[in-house]
């Protein structure tokens, strides 16, 4: 008997092989299942697990059990009881259940019927006619398939799109109706002659593969849609904050005027007692009109040189990042610093593709550091950074400038071979750069140095730039 009857004319299968074929498409239904809302196993219960275990036997029995006349119902059975033991379970609504269960088994079916085809060839070769060689051959190639797809890296914490109740039912829908047609297929097949089943293979071997690039596409599509979506909110957010932030500065614009009309006035009444004074105003006191004078003039200083409130920076929606980041402009304030940033595009996207998040960290803190220390060390009257975070130009990336010391020839040609640095005393160790092109190395990623101009008040002298780009080149440009 050919392998491939194993998969159709289950009327002709040894009870038997029938039997045990069936506790392993269940059992790897409710694996799927899993997989697709992302739970483990070893978050399950022990007496989940035993109710898993019993019901994967009894619903084999009732499915193998049921009388061929019937056939057409058969896999509808096995669905709705399966369906009914993943709601008990994981205690998911009844149509959520059923629909992600109509879809786990269609998934399981579908790679079930590649793995016959694939199990033809040892058959044909080896010429196997014992039924449970063929249905071991089939159930190895069938298991391997499903652990290996679900060990994909889009797959392998659940299928995001189908979790959460159906979140996008467009492509729910589009899931549960591929399914349908996969299981429907099945059925039609469960009918056909062996060697009808052979004339077929090929167009069976197509739409397989037209199911899955269709399923792939469709995860690819919505994954970018969700991208675009966080790319809209945080826009809106950012615009948010932005008039926010121009109505705070309204606001103090406002009171600064008030405070300027007020000063105005104040300022003239003493231009007035000043020329009394020069004039020789023999009304005028002369001690007191000085400390008059003087008490005046420290009550406009205080109005006019009042410290300004501290402006929030920019958030990045990742807090180690935003604590990291509120660290350093705390250190940029205490050293009269300025600091500015600016976060280009969606952060949660570039620590999800190009970098960790602990690694973000620590460059972030080794370079803003540098820069601070390079600072320090300047005569430039110009004291400031900017740290860029974000898609700029063509790559995602960090770019930091500073206004401070520039690298000597003799500390650039040194970098990433041993550490080295020219401010001990300040808190230096030169392990900054050390770390840095390690984790060039680990993300194959780029590194520019730059040397911008000479200090000056309206301008940086040097950037450092760590560019996600894939070609882990080192450059120092003057």
């Amino acid at each position: 008997m050919s392998n491939l009857e194993i998969m159709w004319n289950t009327k002709n299968i040894n009870t038997y092989v029938n039997f045990i074929r069936t506790i392993v498409i269940i059992e790897c239904t409710y694996y799927v299942f899993r997989k697709i809302i992302n739970v483990k196993l070893k978050d399950i219960r022990a007496k989940d697990k035993v109710i898993i275990i019993i019901s994967t036997l009894i619903v084999a029995f009732i499915v193998c059990n049921i009388k061929y006349k019937v056939n057409y119902y058969r896999i509808f059975i096995e669905v709705l009881l399966i369906c009914i033991v993943n709601r008990f379970i994981y205690k998911t609504e009844i149509y959520y259940s059923f629909l992600l269960t109509t879809i786990s088994f269609g998934i399981n079916y579908s790679i079930y019927m590649l793995s016959v085809i694939i199990a033809f060839i040892p058959n044909a070769i080896f010429k196997i006619q014992n039924d449970y060689i063929g249905l071991l051959i089939i159930l190895v190639i069938y298991t391997l398939l499903i652990y290996k797809i679900f060990k994909l890296k889009r797959l392998k914490y659940g299928i995001s799109l189908l979790n959460g109740k159906l979140q996008n039912s467009y492509i729910s829908y589009l899931f549960f109706n591929l399914c349908i047609i996969i299981l429907a297929f099945a059925i039609v097949l469960q009918e056909i002659p062996v060697l009808g089943i052979r004339k077929v293979g090929l167009g069976l071997m197509l739409l397989i593969i037209v199911i899955f690039i269709t399923i792939k596409e469709s995860i690819k599509l919505y994954y970018k849609q969700n991208l675009l979506i966080k790319d809209l909110e945080s826009t809106k957010k950012e615009l948010s904050e932005k008039n926010e932030e121009l109505a705070k500065l309204e606001k103090e614009n406002l009171e600064f005027s008030k405070t300027s009309h007020s000063l105005a006035h104040r300022q003239k009444a003493l231009e007035y007692k000043l020329n009394k004074l020069i004039n020789g105003d023999k009304a005028t006191p002369q001690d007191t009109t000085k400390e008059e004078l003087k008490k005046e003039l420290e009550d406009i200083s205080k109005d006019i040189y009042k410290k300004p409130s501290d402006i929030e920076i920019e958030k990045t929606g990742i807090d180690k990042i935003d604590n990291m980041l509120e660290y350093m402009k705390s250190e940029c304030d205490k050293n009269n610093i300025e600091f500015n940033l600016q976060i280009i595009g969606n952060i949660h996207y570039m620590v999800n593709h190009f970098i960790s998040e602990n690694d973000l960290e620590i460059l972030l803190a080794d370079h803003i550091k540098d820069a601070i220390i390079a600072i320090q060390h300047s005569t430039n009257k110009n004291r400031s950074i900017l740290v860029k975070i974000g898609k700029i130009q063509k790559y995602y990336g960090i770019y930091i400038y500073d206004s401070g010391v520039e690298f000597t020839d003799e500390v650039l040609n040194k970098l990433g071979k041993e550490p080295i640095t020219t401010h001990k005393d300040s808190g230096g160790t030169g392990m900054g750069f050390m770390n840095t092109f390690d984790t060039l190395k680990r993300y194959n990623a780029s590194l520019n140095i730059i040397k911008i101009d000479k200090p000056s008040l309206d301008n940086y002298t040097k950037s450092v730039e760590i560019l996600f780009n894939s070609k882990n080149e080192i450059q120092f440009i003057k």
